[in-house]
């Protein structure tokens, strides 16, 4: 039963939300009004289109061919867009209401209206719209081709489709010519990359009728001159650059402004030596690292990865920087200590008879001191991870930190007239020099790891 009301009220909540076709229709939105009108009719079927629906639907038909047909009375003749988006409108009309089974309810406007016809009124327009366009420029051109496209798209309208077959022709033959001559005026302002984009474009729009003069020629030319150009900016710069270059991390500054150069030129081939010297910069911008040690050797050159760095492997002469990390374990088995302690605690002793205000006799429980030895016996041990990071040569770093874990394990003995409720008991674990140098390691990596970070940082300026 709650079920069956909860649905209930989710229907009801969902129909106070659903738009109305009276909604659209409020909002001037008039084919909507239909859409949503008539989408209902076709949800309920023909059995339950009664006659209320049936006057419903004639009602907002009727008013809704009436503004449109009220609009294009009212519209002058050389508005032809506003024409068109009218007879648009009544052709979706048409489309929505033929064909079903309410179709002969709105009989008035399905007599009255023709989809070829609706068709052909508005390919005319778009027909009218075209011829109205007098200019001879390339976008006029471009315009008329549009209209009578979107014309002949509707109805094959007088000679529609040879006036946008003409216009279309005329308007590449013309937007080449524009865009070449633009070329033309750009390559020699040395605007290269724009002059390269106008004989582009004066290429593709005249590709439907096959080539435009030299315009691939002359587009490819200027990107070319426009590589080149980049190509010197980037390597004027690294020329000044590399004047006064003095260390690594400007060297590879150097570096960066050649590849880039290398890079502007690099679909039409070399430019200059612009690879050799951001090749030459580069190995010159190297911090060459030898690690002089066996312990975390894969750790350290992960975290040393990067680009200006590069390991030396077997002559550390030729590092510039040398490294080292050297760890030192130290075990301590603390032995153990004993506490004793005297405890006294309160126990139940026996009942005694006692006599209240009223005379009435009541049993009272009695308690009694009892005293009982407690010893507390501690086995501890300690571990220190001692850890020494040192780097000389062109940068010299010296540092060392420690790392402790300790473990205890507590016994609990009681002895003497012990309570009932005490037992011997034992809290923690006394762990082993391996579990206590794996926990020591696993930190030793996250502070090895954020030294190692501040030598990048100083690595990367010298």
């Amino acid at each position: 039963m709650r079920i069956a009301i909860t649905i209930f009220f989710l229907f009801l909540l969902s129909a106070c939300h659903a738009r109305t076709a009276d909604q659209a229709y409020k909002e001037g939105k008039y084919l909507e009004s239909i859409s949503l009108l008539t989408a209902s009719i076709d949800e309920k079927g023909q059995a339950k289109f009664d006659k209320g629906r049936a006057e419903k639907l004639r009602t907002i038909v009727s008013n809704v061919m009436a503004h449109y047909e009220a609009d294009l009375a009212h519209t002058a003749n050389t508005d032809y867009q506003h024409r068109i988006d009218a007879y648009q409108s009544l052709l979706k009309m048409k489309m929505m209401l033929s064909d079903r089974f309410y179709s002969q309810t709105v009989s008035f406007f399905n007599d009255k209206y023709d989809i070829k016809k609706l068709e052909e009124t508005i390919a005319k327009q778009y027909y009218d719209y075209g011829n109205s366009i007098t200019g001879t420029d390339s976008e006029s051109y471009r315009k008329r081709a549009d209209l009578y496209q979107k014309g002949f798209e509707q109805y094959n309208y007088k000679n529609i489709e040879s006036l946008y077959k003409n216009a279309k022709t005329k308007y590449m033959q013309l937007a080449a010519k524009d865009y070449y001559n633009q070329g033309k005026m750009l390559e020699q302002q040395g605007n290269y990359k724009a002059a390269a984009e106008a004989f582009n474009n004066a290429s593709e729009v005249y590709q439907p009728l096959g080539k435009y003069k030299d315009s691939g020629k002359l587009a490819v030319d200027n990107d070319r001159k426009h590589c080149a150009q980049e190509a010197e900016k980037y390597y004027q710069q690294a020329q000044q650059l590399a004047n006064t270059a003095t260390h690594r991390y400007e060297f590879r500054e150097v570096a960066k402004y050649y590849a880039w150069a290398a890079s502007a030129y690099r679909q039409y081939g070399a430019y200059r030596d612009a690879t050799f010297q951001s090749d030459k910069y580069t190995n010159k911008g190297i911090v060459r690292v030898y690690y002089n040690s066996t312990e975390l050797r894969s750790y350290v050159r992960d975290i040393l990865h990067k680009d200006f760095i590069q390991f030396v492997i077997y002559n550390p002469s030729e590092a510039d920087v040398i490294m080292r990390i050297k760890s030192n374990v130290e075990f301590s088995d603390l032995g153990q200590s004993v506490n004793n302690q005297t405890k006294t605690e309160k126990v139940f002793d026996k009942f005694i008879e006692m006599v209240d205000d009223n005379g009435n006799k009541n049993q009272v429980k009695t308690y009694k001191d009892q005293q009982y030895n407690l010893q507390t016996v501690t086995h501890s041990n300690k571990l220190t991870l001692t850890t020494e990071i040192e780097a000389h040569g062109a940068y010299s770093y010296s540092r060392s930190f420690n790392i402790e874990q300790t473990s205890a394990k507590y016994d609990y003995i009681y002895s003497g007239n012990v309570p009932s409720n005490l037992h011997n008991y034992s809290e923690g674990t006394l762990q082993s020099r391996e579990r206590l140098l794996e926990l020591a390691q696993k930190q030793q990596l996250n502070e090895v790891k954020l030294r190692l970070e501040d030598i990048i940082r100083d690595l990367s300026y010298l």
